[in-house]
């Protein structure tokens, strides 16, 4: 009998990474645990046969845009595999069209590219043992929904050439943003949960919506039967939240320049300046916090150490400076020691 590649992961790995995962994945709490309850199931393989039983685990995240969904799935492919290559993604918005399954599973005989074989067929094929994520699966044709639901109840799916191809070994993790908005009456997007509300609301709405949207938009609730209670909502990123998300960027950002060499400090009153600019707006969560981070902090040094020259050890102050009503922050190259 084939040894089970999902009980070679060892135990000690995933209570020992636990912590590796929260810190990564932050403000997400019950998010974290629901997970690490899947995998946990998964690696007992329970409920699994050897050939053509269901997936491993299969998890549908939903929330906000910017508050981990992706992140946890690369961080949770990262504990399980440390192999990048095992984290397989589908962009979903780019199968929205009847006959973009085909793309998927590969073009039946007598088509063009039917030698070639079909993406998802294909690395699973070669890369069994992985996480697939299909994201924004709310964009996907209706038409692919029901070639995963072959997956959800026999884990195995026909490529286009008649090859069965079995994911008995795989992780299928989902991620939506159905729920955070809903169609007005005239067409127009309205948010249906905001972060005001406590997150039992927002859980509430969103899990709602999306039952609805299967149901009853596209009539098929038996793709959320089988996916059961591994529903798992994201909160909105809250302020408390946002200010861990900083701090833990900046200090990370910081510690990499110095691993080149290069002796960099901020002030108190340049970090607060900053702070300020990515957290004014939370509306795209940490991906915000991390463009905000980008623009005013990581693109000012990149050019400074490129102009320097990358073999020439510098030493940088980041201050607050105040040229006009509003305050910024300036890089301020000094003479290395």
């Amino acid at each position: 009998m084939t040894e089970d590649p999902w009980r070679k992961i060892g135990r000690e790995k995933i209570t020992s990474g636990e912590e590796f995962v929260r810190r990564r994945i932050k403000g997400q709490s019950h998010a974290v645990t629901h997970m690490l309850d899947i995998v946990k199931r998964a690696m007992t393989g329970i409920g699994q046969s050897p050939r053509g039983g269901r997936p491993r685990g299969v998890v549908f995240l939903a929330g906000p845009t910017g508050v981990g969904k992706t992140e946890l799935a690369k961080t949770i492919t990262s504990l399980l595999f440390g192999d990048k290559s095992a984290y397989i993604r589908f962009d979903m918005s780019e199968f929205s069209a009847e006959h973009s399954d085909q793309r998927l599973i590969g073009a039946p005989p007598g088509y063009i590219g039917y030698d070639v074989g079909g993406e998802l067929t294909n690395a699973i094929r070669e890369k069994p043992f992985s996480v697939v994520l299909f994201d924004e699966i709310e964009k996907a044709h209706p038409r692919i929904l029901d070639k995963f639901l072959q997956v959800l109840d026999d884990g195995v799916l026909t490529s286009g050439r008649g090859d069965r191809v079995y994911f008995s070994e795989a992780f299928i993790v989902f991620t939506s943003n159905l729920g955070i908005y809903v169609p007005g009456p005239s067409g127009e997007r309205i948010a249906n949960v905001t972060p005001e509300e406590t997150f039992e609301a927002v859980r509430s709405k969103v899990r709602g919506e999306i039952e609805r949207h299967f149901k009853q938009v596209l009539n098929r609730p038996e793709i959320l039967n089988r996916i059961g209670e591994n529903v798992i909502v994201f909160d909105f990123i809250r302020p408390e939240v946002a200010n861990e998300i900083f701090d833990s960027m900046v200090d990370n950002l910081l510690k990499d320049v110095s691993s080149l060499g290069h002796d960099v400090t901020m002030s108190g009153s340049a970090r607060e300046v900053l702070r300020g600019l990515c957290l004014s707006d939370l509306s795209n969560g940490g991906r915000g916090i991390r463009n905000q981070v980008e623009a005013h902090l990581i693109n000012p040094l990149s050019r400074a150490l490129f102009d320097r020259g990358a073999e020439t050890r510098g030493r940088y102050r980041i201050q607050a400076v105040r040229p006009g009503p509003s305050t910024s922050i300036d890089l301020v190259s000094e003479q290395s020691s």
